[in-house]
């Protein structure tokens, strides 16, 4: 997304085609009840592999579910309704907070009146003014909203983390049955199987998409100081800005470190699913020891997720807000 100013001075926005748009409409098309198999299908059929690679990996242990419409019916049996619609909808979805991000900024641009826009931009390059305060009341928006979106990335996965527990533990009991020679024994594990596929699935969309808004932040701060700011910009802003900076440096290692730890914990579940899989099979003749789920959840429950910083954000934008009010009534 883009915008500038036409010949007559009137403010315009642009939508450039894209990979990332590009990628964001195959999801869109792809995880729907009607249409997943189908495309999966295609995928495969590809002579390069890449998108069947991609989806083997967003999907992981759920993949054989998607190869036709029989398998899936019984993964949307045993997530149920909600947990169905759930996974599918967040595939589905993945990525399009950076779309609304952007839609933010400019939007942000496109509620100012043309008129003050071009004098602010004609004043900052002439050098006038060290401030562009129209870009940066709309970097720091779209900043706000990210720091808001990896709050609830956050909570996302700390809440999946809990699920995962529950489903771990529930695993238990079958334990007792010495085999899962009776159907509803069998189904009770299949359930419980697809419903932890879910969540290690959804935990690394999650993570994704964190660490995307986490160095998207970083990206737009690092703009704003290169294009935006020149030197002899006001300490009402420099101060709060370079704290921001810091913290947003700060919040990316932080999220790096919990999403690989994070992802540590999530193969280990795949681990020991893996031979829950060959007990309930029949070639294992003890499913994996209490002790070694106890060990994941441990782990998993160490893993910090880090409050991101949007505070400063949007105290930031404010602070445009009123620079531009000035500019609006200099008098």
């Amino acid at each position: 997304m883009a915008h500038g100013f036409d010949p007559e001075g009137e403010l315009f926005m642009e939508v450039h085609e894209s990979a990332f748009l590009t990628l964001c409409a195959a999801n869109a098309r792809t995880f729907r009840p009607g249409s997943v198999v189908s495309e999966y299908a295609r995928m495969r059929r590809e002579p390069d592999g890449r998108e069947a690679a991609a989806f083997r990996e967003k999907t992981g242990r759920l993949e054989p579910r998607f190869r036709d419409e029989a398998s899936l019916a019984v993964l949307a049996a045993a997530l149920g309704r909600d947990g169905y619609g759930g996974l599918l909808r967040a595939l589905r979805e993945e990525d399009h907070h950076m779309l609304a991000g952007g839609l933010m900024h400019e939007g942000v641009h496109a509620g100012l009146d043309d008129a003050l826009a071009g004098r602010v931009r004609s004043e900052f390059e002439a050098g006038d003014l060290p401030v562009q305060w129209d870009e940066a009341r709309a970097f720091m928006a779209e900043i706000a909203f990210h720091g808001l979106q990896a709050r609830r990335f956050g909570a996302e996965l700390a809440a999946g983390r809990e699920r995962t527990a529950a489903l771990l533990g529930r695993l238990e009991p079958l334990r007792k049955k010495g085999t899962l020679g009776r159907a509803a024994d069998r189904a009770v594990y299949e359930t419980l199987a697809a419903g932890l596929g879910a969540e290690i699935a959804l935990g690394r969309l999650w993570m994704r998409e964190l660490w995307q808004s986490a160095r998207r932040v970083e990206g737009l701060l690092g703009n704003l100081r290169r294009d935006y700011i020149r030197p002899g910009a006001p300490e009402e802003l420099e101060g709060p800005l370079a704290a921001l900076e810091r913290d947003a440096a700060r919040f990316a290692a932080a999220a790096g470190e919990a999403i690989g730890a994070n992802e540590l914990a999530l193969r280990d579940v795949e681990t020991l699913l893996g031979q829950w899989d060959e007990w309930a099979a029949g070639t294992r003749p003890f499913p994996p020891p209490i002790t070694d789920s106890n060990a994941i959840v441990r782990r998993a429950g160490a893993v910090v997720w880090t409050a991101p910083p949007f505070d400063g954000a949007l105290a930031l934008m404010r602070l445009a807000g009123r620079a531009l009010d000035r500019q609006r009534s200099p008098w």
